[in-house]
């Protein structure tokens, strides 16, 4: 943390000086810093920022694979707002990129849900209410557990369509 705080505080004093430096040679009247800029840019800019933040939180709490997951979320979010804002086109190729993250990201997630609850030793409650729920989500859970397999042990290497 201290190391990132460092690159942070000097690439901050660097761009001031920059500023300064060009203010006093340009003069006063020259120094507008968002001169030019339009609300969507500074909505974009804001829009980085906050995911340069989020990024950080996902970097220091998750693990590797929701990193990727968050930077590929990140790059979806900017070209559709992109497309959005100024009117980019968005290709066939983003498109199912989208769509194979969001299945992946769907498989995964769902394998994690598999892995946290418990389904043989749920403590059954007296009401019988709870007990109608408790079995519900015993059912949901083995259901999505059946359908998200993984392959463990030798087979895991293997290609999942034939060669």
């Amino acid at each position: 943390s201290l190391q990132n705080l460092f690159l942070y505080g000097y690439g901050a004093i660097f761009n001031f000086l920059g500023l300064v430096i060009t203010a006093l040679v340009q003069g006063p009247r020259s120094f507008h810093i968002l001169e030019g800029h339009s609300k969507a840019t500074m909505f974009l800019i804001c829009n980085n920022a906050a995911q340069g933040i989020l990024s950080s939180f996902f970097f220091k709490y998750a693990d590797t694979i929701l990193k990727k997951y968050s930077s590929t979320i990140a790059t979806i979010f900017t070209g559709v707002a992109s497309a959005i804002l100024f009117g980019h086109t968005l290709t066939i190729n983003f498109v199912l990129g989208i769509s194979i993250v969001i299945i992946s990201m769907h498989q995964y997630l769902a394998n994690q849900i598999k892995d946290q609850v418990p389904s043989s030793k749920i403590e059954m409650s007296d009401a019988e209410d709870d007990s109608r729920l408790v079995e519900s989500v015993i059912v949901k859970v083995d259901t999505v557990a059946s359908e998200a397999k993984h392959r463990h042990g030798s087979d895991e290497r293997q290609p999942l369509l034939p060669v």
